[in-house]
């Protein structure tokens, strides 16, 4: 056997080699993607589900009280939704998690297992707005906010009492509810 051919039996050998490991390396991979999509369905899983326990949480003990800010409410709701249309075939939804409402006024609460400053200024600037234009009955209300969270971070705390945001949050087995200096929006 001739050189040439040794070499060309060598580089046949290892281009077998390499197709059997990158064959390997694809089915390792998808073997990941699916169990990375398997991971993200679990994880969002339990996401949704602190969620929906923060929010039976927080309504039960809104319910009871029928109170935020000091102000009395004769009806608390929970998972308050509208969808209209804007134009270009667009719409505009909307999903509050607690609602107060009386004859005048109207409490939002915004749940979420972990309070961040982004959700109080979301709260603020953004879904105040959207409430009015989901629900024009309420449009002439007093509006009173607050969020409620398993936890809240030190800025989301710090933006919701130079906003006068309630802040609803686990004290032990207790809800502790800052509502003393809320704004009406």
């Amino acid at each position: 056997m001739e050189q040439w051919e040794k070499e060309l039996a060598e580089i046949r050998a290892i281009m077998a080699e390499t197709a059997k490991k990158s064959a390997e390396t694809e089915k390792l991979t998808a073997d990941n993607a699916k169990a990375i999509a398997e991971l993200s369905k679990n994880i969002g899983g339990i996401s949704r589900k602190n969620g929906k326990m923060a929010e039976e949480y927080f309504f039960n003990s809104l319910n009871q009280t029928k109170t935020l800010g000091g102000v009395h409410f004769d009806e608390v709701e929970r998972n308050l939704k509208n969808r209209i249309p804007i134009g270009n075939g667009k719409t505009l939804d909307g999903e509050y998690d607690i609602a107060l409402i009386n004859k005048n006024s109207l409490g939002i609460v915004e749940v979420k297992y972990s309070i961040e400053k982004e959700d109080v200024e979301n709260l603020v600037e953004k879904q105040v707005k959207n409430f009015k234009l989901l629900f024009p009955m309420y449009a002439d209300y007093k509006f009173y906010l607050a969020v409620g969270g398993m936890s809240i971070d030190k800025q989301a705390e710090e933006a919701a009492k130079k906003l006068g945001v309630g802040i609803l949050k686990l004290n032990g087995d207790a809800v502790e509810i800052q509502d003393k200096k809320l704004k009406v929006y």
